[in-house]
C-alpha cells in the first residue's frame, strides 16, 4: 500500500507544478468590473478575443496608483451567454502575466491584486526576480538622459523603449507635430470603450451597424461605431461611407455631401460569421442645424445586406469631450 501511494504522488508532481504555471481564470461580466492591481505600472494588455472582452488601461493622468490599475468587463451590449479568450499583460519592467478571461453573470471575485511571483517570464528574456517583479539590470546600463529630470515641468524623460502604444504620448506636442499618431493613439485606446450610447443602430436582418458614441478632442469629431454580424455568413464590404443630408420629410429636394475623414482606424474589409469589429473615424470639427444629419451607408460587396444609419444633429451637436 505504501509503494503505490508512493508511485501517485510521483505521477502527482508534475501535474502539480504545471498547475502553478497555469494562467489564472478571471471571471468578467457586463454588471460588474473586475478590477487587476499590478506590482507596478502596465505597459500593454493584449486580448486574445476583443469582441465583446474590454480591459481599460490606465489614464494618463490620475492617483499615483493609477498605472497599476487595470478595469475589466463585458460590452453590455453584446449578446454573448458565454465566451472566453485569453489576456496577456506586461509591465514596465518586462515581467508578462497570462490570464484566461471567462464571461460570468456575476463574478466571485471583483478585485485581484497581482503578485510579482505570478509572471511566467520577462520579455526581455533575464531572470525574473520573483521578490519584486524585475529582473536585475546593472545601474550603469541605464543612460544618463533616461534618469535626467525636466526642471521646468517636474518630469523625467522616457527611455528609447517607451511602449509605441502608450497614451502617455497623446500630448499637444505630439498633435501639432504628427496628427495622424495622435489620432491612432485616441483612437487605440477608445476603440473598444463602453458605449455611451444606448441602442443607436441600423439593422438588415442579423447584421447591425452601431453608433457607440461621438467624441470631441482638439479639433476633431471622433465616431466611435461597430459592426455586428450575427449570421454564419462572413459580410466582406464594399464600402462605409459617411455624407450631411438634408432631413425633410417627404422631400425631393434632399441633398448629400460627402464627408471625408481624417483618420481611419481599423475600418473592416470583412466581418466574419458569429462575430463583430470595432473601429473609429475622425472628422475635423463641424455641427448640424436641426434640419441636418449624418448619415452612414455600409455597402456589401456582392450582396445586399445593405445598412444606412442617420445620426442627428443632437448627438454630434453634443459629443462627449476627452
Amino acid at each position: 500500500m505504501r509503494k503505490l501511494a508512493y508511485y501517485i504522488l510521483v505521477l502527482l508532481v508534475p501535474f502539480l507544478a504545471m498547475s502553478q504555471n497555469c494562467s489564472d481564470t478571471l471571471r468578467v461580466s457586463k454588471k460588474y468590473k473586475t478590477i487587476l492591481i499590478f506590482p507596478e505600472n502596465i505597459s500593454e494588455s493584449i486580448v486574445g478575443n476583443d469582441f465583446g472582452f474590454i480591459a481599460d488601461l490606465p489614464k494618463s493622468k490620475g492617483s499615483r496608483f493609477h498605472g497599476r490599475i487595470m478595469k475589466l468587463y463585458y460590452d453590455e451590449l453584446a449578446t454573448e451567454e458565454e465566451n472566453y479568450t485569453n489576456h496577456t499583460v506586461i509591465t514596465e519592467s518586462g515581467n508578462v502575466y497570462d490570464f484566461i478571461l471567462e464571461l460570468t453573470e456575476r463574478p466571485e471575485k471583483l478585485t485581484w491584486y497581482i503578485q510579482p511571483e505570478m509572471a511566467i517570464a520577462n520579455i526581455s528574456g533575464k531572470p525574473l526576480d520573483q521578490t519584486h517583479g524585475n529582473y536585475s539590470e546593472p545601474e550603469k546600463s541605464h543612460s544618463l538622459s533616461e534618469k535626467k529630470k525636466n526642471t521646468n515641468s517636474n518630469t523625467i524623460i522616457t527611455s528609447k523603449n517607451e511602449k509605441t502604444n502608450s497614451i502617455d504620448r497623446a500630448t499637444r506636442e505630439l498633435y501639432e507635430t504628427d496628427p495622424m499618431e495622435y489620432y491612432r493613439l485616441r483612437s487605440y485606446y477608445m476603440q473598444f470603450d463602453k458605449a455611451k450610447i444606448s441602442r443607436y443602430f441600423s439593422r438588415s436582418d442579423n447584421v447591425f451597424l452601431w453608433l457607440k458614441g461621438v467624441y470631441y478632442n482638439e479639433d476633431e469629431l471622433y465616431f466611435q461605431l461597430r459592426v455586428e454580424n450575427k449570421e454564419g455568413l462572413d459580410l466582406d464590404i464594399n464600402f462605409i461611407k459617411f455624407s450631411m443630408a438634408t432631413n425633410y420629410k417627404n422631400s425631393s429636394s434632399n441633398q448629400r455631401m460627402a464627408l471625408e475623414p481624417v483618420y481611419v482606424f481599423k475600418q473592416p474589409k470583412t466581418v466574419g460569421g458569429k462575430s463583430e469589429n470595432h473601429f473609429v473615424i475622425v472628422f475635423k470639427k463641424f455641427a448640424l442645424d436641426e434640419k441636418k444629419e449624418i448619415v452612414v451607408e455600409l455597402d456589401e460587396e456582392s450582396g445586399n445586406r445593405n445598412l444606412s444609419l442617420k445620426i442627428g444633429h443632437e448627438i454630434i451637436n453634443n459629443p462627449i469631450h476627452f
